[in-house]
């Protein structure tokens, strides 16, 4: 049995795709009403300015989102806590010079809009990813938190989701512009992110099978703790002609 425990809506400026979610804000948002650590699978693409309803078990272990046509669009199960470990720990200036030298500067493509790594997104969280320097397997972004993603001094859970969303994209896609989605997101926050922290997040792939990739991010203090991390699946889309919408400007 299933109750209606909570309405969610998303403003138009959390865009991921295009008319669409972030995938990272929405599984943030959604795996809050399970208390915040979850594994969260995307099954539909979670609408922008819409109403949708989580419906969570009596147990409150597992919850289904839908929409207003009761349209299932993602399923969560709670989780116990976990850290992962980035295999290198990069500074705030290596990130810095990753983010500078990111692909996704100057192109257009599915995700160049996005709230996250929207390369141009003066309203966004600024994460725009690119590979390390020494570890080109290695995506690292940094990350200072805006007033506009706080409350009273504490970021957003759903922003924090979201930060470690685009760094954990797949470094072998993003450098060879192979477009994927978010298909599965895990998460746990071991404190609060706080307004202007100096962050920097790390993404880096665990596993490749077929079109899908498993991935991991961590969102790193200026000590090197983890602060947060995540678990992702990402899958490629099959038809790769896709491909042929990055182009660069100018």
């Amino acid at each position: 049995m299933r109750t209606t425990t909570d309405t969610l809506r998303f403003d138009a400026r959390f865009n991921g795709p295009p008319r669409s979610v972030n995938g990272g804000f929405a599984s943030g948002a959604i795996a809050e009403t399970l208390g915040g650590t979850a594994s969260v699978r995307l099954i539909r693409p979670v609408p922008l300015e819409e109403r949708i309803e989580v419906l969570v078990d009596d147990d409150g272990q597992s919850a289904e989102v839908t929409d207003s046509s009761h349209r299932i669009l993602a399923t969560a199960t709670k989780l116990d806590p976990f850290t992962m470990i980035p295999p290198v720990t990069p500074r705030f200036a290596d990130a810095e010079e990753a983010r500078a030298a990111s692909p996704l500067h100057g192109a257009r493509h599915l995700l160049s809009n996005c709230v996250v790594c929207g390369a141009q997104r003066l309203d966004g969280l600024g994460v725009t990813p690119g590979p390390l320097k020494n570890r080109r397997d290695v995506l690292t972004a940094p990350f200072v938190p805006h007033e506009r993603d706080t409350v009273g001094g504490v970021v957003d859970p759903a922003a924090v989701w979201g930060a470690l969303d685009c760094p954990s994209y797949p470094a072998s896609a993003l450098l060879d512009r192979r477009v994927g989605l978010l298909g599965t997101m895990a998460a746990h926050r071991n404190r609060d992110v706080f307004l202007g922290e100096r962050l920097v997040v790390v993404g880096w792939t665990v596993h490749r099978h077929g079109r899908a990739t498993d991935t991991a991010s961590a969102l790193l203090d200026e000590n090197g703790d983890v602060v947060a991390s995540a678990r992702a699946v990402w899958i490629e889309l099959k038809h790769q002609w896709l491909t042929q919408l990055v182009s660069r400007l100018g």
